[in-house]
């Protein structure tokens, strides 16, 4: 027992350094993107700037920027300069322009005065994360140029991030009680997935949005494996109401989440009264403060849940058609999962403007083939073996398949989900919202989970002799360390191989 401690206490110390790495990592990626060239980051901390001057969530008639955002994004080049690696941007020393010393310069009172009408597309959008990055922005940096006061947000977004490798180690713990390499692996693959650390990298609400999500998976699990409870209802109740009012698209998660409790309901035969009775507890943790946002939104931006961009004219669609059917959008739409967005959940940066090589695409599309395939090959050979919720809630035994099942489904509903969202966008208004890989990462963990346990079981899972035996554990954990290694390299290649040549070299 007390040797079973120490390994437990030696594999939180790990996970805890592997955060402090990702935190350290999500640093100098920060330090490598130019100011306002992450996705809507401009926009992002505008709301942020806004609430920290002002002290109150934007309002009726606060659709507009700071002028100092304005003029800053003349100096950034936020124009999303088409890649050419003869090009530069941003902070770069040619033609584009190195202004960095031009943002010391700005009007303070360009801070809080609007008088250049520019519209922010955010400034109505769900405030939690800013108004939580708002006290760091009072507190720290305060009285520094923009530039600093934007890097310090952005340190801000990595810290809010962190906890995602925790919850990985958390997770992969609970999933694989007897298998302390997958605890290790599954984090570790987090920690530096590239598109991850990108997104983290700059000011925007997609860290906090995916810390909520993975926390979600996490409790889900728990409940599965310990019993819904009031405990359970208020933690998952918090967290979603907390997620949705960060990002709406939260809600991907919600069908699986409601079969969850359906299925409690079903196999709690004499307790059913009480998992309703918990189940009414969740939703109303989620409702009271949605409730208010929804009552909010519905006066600012005339919808229940976000702002509609082609209302409010951020969005201009020049050359509408409507006569896309169900399957045809549905074809296109899943082939753009095998191809723009696949490639985007991996390693496409900036404004999706700076993307890897081919080939590093093409591998990765091997490897999730062969991922599903050795998924597929542990299904048909293990099953008549396979894990019972008894052996998973004693330790002895990997989760069982229900415990998959849901894992399949909190990956699949977001992307079936943001398809009909897509398709109904496109009816309404003649054209598509255009999906990204980051609106997915909130599934990062069971994602990469899923990915590496296909890989491993390619190889050969037990040996009849101890000779073969020993070969087999050979074999796992050269997977193990490639799977480790291979992540890391992927993410430092990506980093000075093609992040920094884009904006420096």
């Amino acid at each position: 027992m007390r040797a079973g401690k120490l390994f437990q206490e030696r594999e939180w110390r790990l996970a805890l350094l592997l955060t402090l790495i990702f935190i350290v990592k999500g640093a100098l990626w920060s330090l490598a993107f130019p100011l306002w060239q992450g996705p809507d980051e401009d926009d992002h901390y505008a709301v942020i700037q806004f609430i920290g001057e002002n002290g109150r969530l934007p309002d009726v008639g606060d659709e507009f920027l700071p002028d100092e955002i304005t003029l800053s994004r003349e100096l950034a080049d936020v124009g999303r300069l088409d890649y050419n690696p003869e090009r530069r941007q941003g902070w770069s020393d040619t033609a584009v322009g190195l202004r960095q010393s031009e943002f010391a310069q700005l009007p303070p009172a360009a801070r809080t005065s609007t008088d250049l009408g520019t519209t922010g597309k955010l400034m109505h959008a769900t405030p939690l994360y800013y108004m939580l990055a708002a006290v760091p922005y009072r507190l720290i940096g305060y009285d520094g140029d923009l530039l600093a006061r934007a890097h310090w947000q952005r340190l801000w977004v990595v810290l809010i991030s962190s906890p995602i490798v925790l919850i990985a180690y958390a997770t992969a713990r609970l999933l694989f009680p007897t298998d302390p390499a997958l605890r290790l692996t599954i984090p570790t693959l987090v920690a530096f997935q590239p598109q991850l650390t990108a997104v983290t990298a700059i000011v925007t609400v997609d860290g906090f949005y995916f810390v909520c999500y993975s926390l979600l998976i996490y409790l889900s699990l728990r409940v599965l494996r310990d019993g819904f409870n009031a405990r359970y209802a208020i933690l998952m109740g918090a967290t979603f109401a907390a997620g949705i009012l960060a990002k709406p698209t939260l809600t991907g998660i919600a069908p699986p989440i409601a079969l969850l409790i359906g299925y409690e309901w079903w196999r709690r035969k004499g307790e059913r009264w009480t998992v309703v009775r918990d189940a009414l507890l969740l939703n109303g943790v989620i409702l009271i403060p949605l409730g208010w946002w929804m009552q909010r939104s519905l006066r600012l931006n005339q919808d229940l849940f976000y702002f509609n961009p082609v209302l409010k004219g951020h969005r201009i669609i020049t050359d509408p058609f409507y006569d896309y059917t169900v399957w045809r959008h549905m074809l296109d739409y899943y082939q753009s999962v095998w191809g723009g967005i696949f490639t985007t959940w991996w390693a496409h940066f900036g404004w999706l403007d700076t993307p890897v090589a081919p080939w590093m695409y093409t591998a990765l599309r091997v490897l999730t083939v062969l991922a599903l395939a050795g998924l597929l090959r542990k299904l048909w050979r293990g099953w008549p073996t396979r894990p019972d919720m008894a052996a998973w809630r004693q330790g002895r035994r990997m989760a069982p398949v229900v415990a998959w099942l849901l894992l399949a489904l909190i990956l699949l509903a977001p992307a079936a989900l943001l398809q009909l969202y897509d398709l109904t966008f496109w009816w309404e208004y003649g054209n598509g919202r255009g999906l990204q890989g980051r609106y997915w990462l909130g599934t990062i963990i069971p994602m990469l989970t899923f990915w590496a346990l296909g890989l491993l079981w390619l190889t050969p899972q037990t040996g009849r002799t101890a000779v073969r035996q020993r070969m087999v554990v050979g074999w796992q954990t050269a997977v193990h360390l490639l799977l480790r290694l291979g992540m890391v390299l992927f993410n430092f290649v990506s980093l000075f191989a093609y992040v920094l040549p884009r904006y420096y070299l």
